[in-house]
């Protein structure tokens, strides 16, 4: 694709304002000069304010500031009363792209892309002008000649090699490790162009990759590009010129969204191969066994995580139920007060990590307690006047904001859910969501999690009881409304329904366990889920022998009918040689506030 282009002058002048916010126009000319006053290019120097001035305008009103592989001018902005040049007192916003010194004179950080609006204030009139700084990247190795260049640059027919990993069409998240690039149908010896390109940045790099042919950026050149698409499109080319021929060819031309806020949090899943829970911190490139660091290497399993990150529930063989994340030391076991270690398997745990609801569903390899109501995690003892004292839930979850519990009816397998009170620690309201449906291989409604405002809940469905172990059969994710009972929808694009898989229809239908992040970020909600399907050229076998983590970002604001999903993309940082499911996205565990 075609980078959008620097943002040359605009043919309008900035609008002044009085300082009530009460807008005055300014007089302009097709080349972008006050018609009274034109810019000279250099800071005025003149004070006070003329007798009779009525606007003041800046000069140019915008201005684009070129970062070419790291070399850049500054901007000259001038401040004009009516036509007259005047001295102003300069401001900008998004000062990490670009500064603004006492006399206009503005100075890109070099680092980064973007927009920002620079203000000049003079006596009780302001105005404003748009900076735009556009970062340019060549990265030319030395096996890369300048013939290579210009090849690679004018490909224009399609490949036959495709990229397998990432999907186009996703939606990544600032703050992130770089996603690995990986195409299958290269050769030895080919050459490529890898190209990021958006409306504030173009990144070229050359480069070389034998088969299996895999590229990452480096994570510095990874936060310039994804900070200077901060909430904008981001277009990926990957040219590639076979060894020994005269053509290159275009092998990716994709678009990916780069939404303009990080998520912050920490991962908890089970590593099976490993039988143990791991954690991966924010931007860490492996997972952190804590709970051998903690002293326990025993089965810890079917988990569970407080969203404010302190309290882990574990149901597996070790003698812990609750364990302290923040100062990583168990806290409670069941076997204090008569249970087996597994009785809380899979349950609820509230945002604060003081409440348990235990798991009713009794088919759930474990098998879980499936005793009514809640319980305290630290004594293990029973919460009376809870209002579901004597109700049995089958998968609970707590929403993040504490106001809602997600749950499927433990007789009718219908979705439900209540409303909660975190202070009274009471439940109530129950309300039918979705119903199971006639369809028996469909008909299992299975791990709900609930939205970061209480609004909707996603889960995944399969056959009854198959898909209650993610061994036993197909299964794709859902969304239902908590506001709209009965509305449901597909989640098709994060299930990957009709994305162009490489391996076709082996990677359909294979995702399990959302989980949603604590809170939104960037206008999406992101769930991380567990799938079956291959990752790139990386991880090829077959459904058994592949099962890791991946994120999805779903719209926070679903419009009706639509599917409000974006096609998934694999969590860094998991270990790609150990079979992982059932992750929690939650706060930073040393950090509860986020």
């Amino acid at each position: 694709m075609t980078p959008s282009s620097p943002t040359g002058i605009a043919s309008t002048m900035a609008t002044g304002s009085d300082s009530d916010g009460t807008a005055t126009d300014a007089p302009t000319t097709t080349d972008g000069t006050d018609s009274a006053g034109p810019s000279t290019g250099e800071p005025t120097s003149t004070t006070g304010t003329p007798a009779g001035c009525n606007t003041l305008t800046v000069d140019p009103p915008e201005v684009t500031i070129m970062i070419d592989n790291g070399v850049h001018a500054p901007a000259q902005l001038n401040a004009f009363c009516d036509g007259a040049p005047v001295t102003a007192t300069w401001s900008a916003d998004a000062s990490y792209i670009a500064s603004v010194d006492e006399k206009g004179l503005v100075e890109a950080g070099g680092q980064y892309g973007g927009q920002l609006v620079v203000e000049a204030l003079h006596g009780n009139k302001t105005a404003q002008a748009t900076v735009n700084v556009f970062l340019k990247v060549d990265l030319v190795p030395p096996e890369i000649t300048e013939a290579d260049k210009a090849i690679l640059d004018g490909a224009t027919m399609p490949d036959t090699a495709v990229l397998s990993y990432p999907y186009d069409g996703t939606v990544f998240p600032k703050g992130l490790s770089p996603a690995e690039l990986m195409w299958h149908g290269s050769t030895p010896g080919d050459k490529y162009l890898v190209r990021y390109s958006g409306q504030f940045v173009d990144a070229k790099i050359y480069t070389l990759a034998e088969p299996p042919s895999r590229h990452t950026i480096t994570k510095p050149l990874w936060v310039q590009i994804s900070e200077s698409s901060s909430g904008l499109p981001l277009n990926l080319d990957v040219h590639r010129l076979p060894a020994g021929q005269a053509a290159a060819f275009v092998l990716a031309d994709d678009t990916w969204t780069i939404a303009s806020e990080k998520l912050i949090g920490s991962v908890y899943y089970w590593a099976n191969s490993l039988g143990r829970v791991l954690r991966i911190n924010p931007g860490a490139d492996a997972p952190e066994d804590f709970l051998l660091a903690g002293g326990y290497d025993g089965c810890s399993t079917c988990h569970s995580a407080s969203a404010n990150g302190t309290r882990l529930i574990l149901g597996g063989d070790i003698d812990v139920s609750t364990w302290d994340l923040v100062n990583n030391v168990p806290l409670f076991s069941t076997t204090a007060v008569g249970k087996p270690v597994r009785n809380w398997a899979m349950p609820a745990i509230s945002p604060d990590g003081t409440v348990v609801i235990e798991n009713g569903e009794g088919n759930l390899p474990g098998p879980p307690g499936a005793s009514p109501g809640m319980w305290d995690a630290i004594t293990g003892v029973k919460l009376m006047g809870t209002g579901i004292d004597d109700l049995v839930l089958n998968m609970p979850a707590f929403s993040s904001d504490g106001r809602k519990i997600a749950y499927v009816d433990h007789t009718t397998l219908s979705l439900m859910a209540l409303d909660y009170d975190a202070v009274a620690r009471t439940a109530s309201n129950p309300v039918k969501l979705v119903d199971p449906g006639p369809d028996v291989t469909m008909n299992g409604i299975i791990f709900p999690s609930v939205t970061p405002d209480g609004r909707y809940v996603i889960y995944h469905r399969g056959a009854y009881p198959a898909m209650l172990d993610t061994r036993n059969g197909t299964s794709d994710m859902f969304l239902a409304s908590i506001e709209q009972p009965g509305t449901e929808i597909r989640l098709r694009a994060g299930n990957g329904d009709d994305y162009g898989f490489y391996a076709g229809d082996r990677d359909r239908h294979w995702n399990y366990e959302p989980t949603f992040a604590p809170r939104a970020s960037g206008g999406y909600n992101w769930a991380v889920f567990t799938s079956r399907r291959t990752f790139g050229n990386k991880l090829e076998g077959g459904k058994d022998a592949v099962k890791q983590l991946w994120l999805v970002a779903i719209d926070e604001n679903p419009q009706p009918g639509v599917d409000p999903s974006h096609p998934a993309f694999w969590l860094h940082g998991q270990d790609v040689n150990t079979l992982n499911m059932r992750g929690f996205w939650v706060h930073k565990n040393d950090d509860p506030g986020g």
